[in-house]
Parts: structure tokens; sequence; C-alpha cells
């Protein structure tokens, strides 16, 4: 099968990653995949590296096109030139301006028959709450997908409820390449790399420091686990807008030196092997990378119930899950797990059994492909119907 992945930039963020494994193992077994980028984007520390048949069009993302009347022209063309010259079986729109731009190349640029498929990565209602960005989702965008991929069933039930998708749709976990890990550091090894002393208790936030991943809310529970475990730490890997208000409110809560800021990184390996357990403290998620990548190196996950993380996180067998507002429960259950090493080592072994057992690449890919197959299929039949 040949896919094009029709992308949003190349940043080493979770959509990103995943269609970059994915990239890879369809190449490996005999399949043809190639990725059209947008843009490039602001910061060229987060870069993701580009396969030489790979493309980066270069748009601008702050260009007033992209408000009125909301996409680019000359990058319609480029893109339907680069799918007419690719001759796809199947586009992959993964998420975000990615399937803006891939559905008004599909209505008004492009002449050829491949279908083309969004890749739902998170919750639309929690991202999408303007009444005019839903009429334009539902009356201009939504009618060029021919199939939709949740990476959890809640975000496709989103899509479908928000956008009224009526198409064949999906749930398709999202995964990594287990062997893009090393593993050939230990967590005292590791700890010494970066001065922490074997007695703290790593406390990891992994992701964008955004609205949606609540930094304010992790930063109270974690101030309310101080108070129960002095040698508490937080690591904080990531960057974001709020980065300055986090380190702000670290002030604020008077969590001084018991909180360390480390940016954005390329290789999470060491910081997740380094930590004790992983707090997700989310508003919304899809289903989250960190928690899919904490349980495959055997840390124990505390999180929000948002989106889709009990596909991941399994309460009381690999972590905990508690609502979204509830942070004593948050805090009962750090504080359980940094108190009790013995249930935080069998959680997260319990993790890595779940994660192998049903995020393992090869099967997610299998599953993708079955679904491309029916969706071509199908347009298919409907070609033949018509005559």
């Amino acid at each position: 099968m040949k896919l094009l992945i029709l992308d949003n930039e190349i940043i080493r963020r979770g959509a990103q990653m995943f269609g970059q494994h994915f990239k890879k193992q369809l190449n490996d077994t005999g399949h043809v995949c190639k990725r059209v980028f947008l843009y490039s984007p602001e910061d060229e520390t987060s870069l993701l590296p580009l396969d030489d048949d790979d493309r980066l069009l270069k748009g601008d993302k702050s260009n007033f096109l992209e408000i009125i009347p909301s996409f680019q022209p000359w990058l319609c063309r480029l893109i339907a030139g680069h799918i007419h010259a690719f001759d796809p079986d199947v586009v992959l729109l993964n998420g975000a301006r990615s399937v803006k731009y891939g559905s008004i190349v599909k209505r008004f640029y492009y002449r050829g028959n491949a279908p083309f498929v969004v890749r739902v990565i998170d919750s639309v209602v929690y991202w999408n709450r303007s009444m005019v960005r839903q009429w334009y989702s539902r009356h201009v965008i939504t009618p060029q997908i021919e199939g939709a991929v949740g990476v959890g069933a809640k975000a496709l039930q989103d899509y479908r409820s928000l956008y009224r998708y009526n198409g064949p749709g999906v749930s398709i976990p999202r995964s990594f390449d287990f062997q893009s890990f090393s593993n050939d550091k230990t967590r005292n090894q590791i700890r010494k790399r970066f001065q922490a002393a074997p007695s703290e208790k790593i406390v990891l936030f992994l992701g964008n420091i955004t609205r949606q991943k609540r930094p304010d809310r992790f930063l109270r529970v974690f101030a309310e686990v101080r108070k129960y475990i002095p040698e508490a730490v937080a690591w904080v890997v990531g960057d974001g807008e709020l980065g300055a208000e986090m380190q702000r409110q670290v002030s604020e809560l008077g969590l001084g030196g018991s909180v360390r800021f480390f940016g954005y990184q390329s290789d999470v390996e060491p910081f997740i092997v380094a930590s004790d357990v992983l707090l997700i403290s989310s508003d919304s998620e899809g289903v989250p990378g960190s928690a899919v990548e904490a349980h495959y190196l055997e840390r124990p996950v505390v999180a929000t119930n948002a989106g889709d993380v009990a596909m991941v996180v399994q309460n009381d067998v690999s972590g905990y899950i508690n609502e979204i507002d509830d942070e004593t429960g948050l805090e009962v259950n750090v504080v359980d797990l940094l108190s009790r090493p013995d249930k935080a080592e069998r959680f997260g072994k319990q993790g890595k059994a779940h994660v192998v057992a049903n995020f393992n690449l090869a099967d997610i890919t299998e599953r993708y492909l079955a679904f491309f197959d029916d969706i071509i299929r199908n347009k298919q039949r409907q070609g033949q119907d018509a005559y």
C-alpha cells in the first residue's frame, strides 16, 4: 500500500513521532509511505529529522489567509502537486491543520481517487468551542473525510457527535517503536548523571506546558504531596506557552528547590527511568503517549480521567485514575505510590505487560492497513453502484 501522511510541523511531538515510527514500520514491511509537512516550527531545537522522500512546504502559520479564507491557496496547490505525483492509495491527515488543508485540497484541487482519512488525536469538543469553527468543520471540512481513526473511543465519539460525521470510523490507539528506547542505563546511573540523590522521590511532569495539560493542577497536587513526603521532588520535562507562569507558581507555592525544569527534551527515556511516578493532570487527552512510554519503562501513572487515559492506565492495576477536579485523590494516590515502592514496582511491571500486549506498533500498523483496505473497497463498490 502507498500512504501519504499530511502533517503539520516537523516537531518531536506525539502525533509526529507516531507518524515517524508508523512510516518506518510500513516501509520495513514492504509498503511505501511519504510524509508532507505544512510548516516549519519556530523553535528549531525540537525539529524532527526528515527522510529523503519527505517534504517540508514551509507554510506560514501566521499568514492572514489562515483566518480569511482559512487557507493559503499556494500551499494547497503544493499539497495537491505532491499527492498527484506520489499517487497514494490513501491520504492520512495527522490532526490539527492538516485536516483543514487536506479537506480543502480534496474539495478544490485534487482529482484523484485516494480516500482522505483523518486521525483524531484528541477531543474536538475540548479544542473547538467556537460556533463558527464548528459550522465550518461540519459543512466544509468533514464532508470530504472518508474515514476516521480515533486514537481512543472517546476521541472518535466526540468527532462523530460534534461534526456529525457518519462515515467509517475505528478506534486504534497510538503506539511507538519499542526499540527506540535503549534500556541501557539503570535508574541510579541516570540519577547520578542528573545529580539526583537515590533517596529522592521524583514526580514527573512530561509534556507540553499548556492549558490542556493543567500545570497549575500538577503543582498544587505536588505541593500537597510534599507535606507528607518531604523528600519528593518534581521534574518538569517539556515547554510551552505557560512555562514562565508555571515557574512563577513554583515561587508562589514556596516549592523553590524542589522543582526542576528541564525544558524540551528529544529523548525522554532517561527522565522516565529516573522517576518514581508519572503524574498526568490534564483536562483533555487522547491516548497520552507519556503514559504509554512510562508504562513500557515500568513506571506507574497517576492521572486524571481525561479522554482515553483509561485505555492505557488500568486503575489500581498499573496506576490510579481520578476525576479531573479531584486534586485530593491525585495527591493521595501519588503519596501511596511514593511511600510503597513495592506497590509502585508491581504497578509498573503490570503497566508494561499491558502496553506490550495492546500497543505493539506492528499490530497497530496492521489494524490501520485493514481499515484502509475496507475504505478502499467501500469506495470501489460505491463507484460501481454509481454505474
